[in-house]
């Protein structure tokens, strides 16, 4: 009698990571292959992560102002109705204080959440929402820890080179902390050593899926504009509400290829400079033990 393991990536047929160095087209394939397989539950673990946020803005009037900026936008014809225009209240300043705080303690759902579930379908494990953020939870101070080292690089902005730099030399340090299980500093000193001699193709790699992603979520994110501004007859708080709306749901289709990338990233640098290709055919030739 034989213990039950979890799936192997190769249990379903095709595996999901291929076990040897990827050039650009095969990682992006491999990119966009794995989020059309998981799409419904990479987006819905994206929008619980955002949704806090989301319902905190419109809590605190930011809707309102977005609104009322569209209302005189689309009025500028009508001198009437521009006249006839109300500013909204001013922001609820405690609701907006506790906005800024809740997007401060998402931080790690939001960098670690997708990276997370990436991490869990290359290896064959159940992939869900709720086991996905139970599973950054448990790291939850970790990578505070993570963010709190990114923040401190971030004055380095104002010598751009410096801090794009160190920024893809540390971006795998999250899928290092969750995938081995270690602590903040040990997580950057992973990314360090595994970025080491590729830092050109890592950086035409992420400029490339950022802006795959940007002209995406822009593209999906416009109609949120006209919409707003068109259908009439709608208090100015709702024109903002449907800008805020669309704009969080662009974002939860697209962002989960930009940390996908990155999650395969990592495998792909173990399997470049650890052959961690043998080891993961290790787990899935070896019989596990009686």
């Amino acid at each position: 009698m034989t213990v039950p393991t979890a799936p192997t990536p190769a249990a379903a047929g095709e595996p999901l990571l291929r076990l040897r160095p990827l050039g650009l087209g095969e990682l992006l394939d491999d990119v966009f292959r794995i989020y059309r397989r998981h799409f419904w539950v990479l987006v819905a673990i994206a929008l619980v992560v955002a949704l806090p946020g989301l319902a905190l803005q419109f809590a605190s009037g930011s809707a309102g102002q977005f609104g009322f900026v569209l209302s005189i936008l689309n009025d500028l014809n009508n001198p009437n109705a521009l006249a006839g225009q109300q500013p909204p209240a001013l922001p609820n300043l405690a609701i907006l204080a506790l906005t800024y705080l809740v997007l401060i303690a998402l931080i790690p759902f939001t960098l670690a959440a997708i990276p997370r579930a990436a991490i869990d379908v290359v290896l064959g494990n159940p992939v869900g929402v709720r086991s996905t953020l139970a599973g950054v939870a448990r790291r939850y101070w970790r990578l505070m820890g993570v963010s709190l080292l990114y923040l401190l690089i971030s004055p380095l902005v104002i010598c751009l080179p410096v801090f794009v730099w160190l920024f893809v030399r540390w971006v795998v340090a999250i899928p290092a902390l969750l995938a081995e299980d270690v602590g903040p500093i040990r997580a950057l000193d992973r990314s360090w050593t595994l970025t080491r001699g590729h830092w050109w193709r890592l950086f035409g790699i992420l400029v490339l899926i950022y802006l795959l992603t940007s002209v995406v979520g822009g593209a999906l994110g416009v109609f949120s504009l006209p919409l707003a501004v068109a259908v009439p007859f709608i208090p100015p708080f709702v024109r903002g509400a449907i800008i805020l709306t669309v704009e969080t749901a662009a974002n939860a289709v697209v962002q989960p290829a930009l940390y996908l990338c990155v999650a395969l990233l990592y495998f792909d640098l173990r399997i470049r400079h650890e052959h961690f290709d043998l080891d993961q055919l290790a787990r899935q030739v070896v019989a596990p033990a009686p």
